[in-house]
């Protein structure tokens, strides 16, 4: 495969956007599996490592919304800055696989999401304090609320994330970002 249309783009932006929907369904049935899963992050970093920047942005804005609007998840009152905080995941993490070509496909997906991650957490944090918070957001409240609560989640994208990633790319479901580091692997493993 050479490159995604703006038809695979589009189909796989919907896909992901569908699993921000049934994934926090299925977690909710474990007690605060929402909290320690972010069960919504995987489909939308996922959609801006695989489609780039515009569909991540999308799938992160379009996820929480129709989640809420059909399932009451996220809470409405929520709804905002759960999109907010997606769309930044998947424009980031879609923006900075554009940019960066390391030579390994690894690091690349790693420093996208770590990118991501960091920078939708730091944003989103600086926004709910200053205008969905109102001014009583605190350092500590950011930490656990971003971090510990749901670092079982950041764990579980980041050991899944890359997994999917590659395994798409060696069925040839995406295009091959190192062409020659990808002959070199499948001259290896035959």
């Amino acid at each position: 495969m050479k490159k995604l249309t703006v038809l695979n783009k589009s189909i796989i932006t919907a896909l992901c956007v569908a699993l921000c929907v049934v994934l926090p369904m299925a977690l909710h049935a474990i007690p605060k599996g929402g909290v320690l899963f972010s069960p919504m992050h995987l489909p939308v970093l996922l959609c801006g490592l695989v489609c780039g920047a515009p569909s991540g942005l999308i799938c992160g804005i379009l996820g929480p919304f129709i989640s809420s609007m059909l399932t009451g998840m996220p809470a409405f009152g929520y709804m905002p800055i759960m999109m907010i905080e997606l769309g930044l995941y998947g424009l980031i993490s879609g923006r900075v696989m554009q940019l960066l070509r390391s030579g390994q496909l690894v690091i690349d997906l790693y420093a996208a999401l770590i990118i991501a991650m960091l920078g939708g957490r730091v944003i989103t944090g600086i926004l709910r304090a200053l205008i969905f918070a109102g001014g009583s957001y605190s350092w500590s409240a950011w930490a656990a609320g971003y971090f510990v609560s749901c670092l079982p989640g950041i764990i579980l994208q980041l050991i899944l994330l890359p997994t999917i990633y590659v395994a798409l790319e060696r069925a040839h479901l995406l295009p091959v970002r190192y062409a020659a580091v990808s002959a070199t692997a499948e001259a290896e493993a035959a």
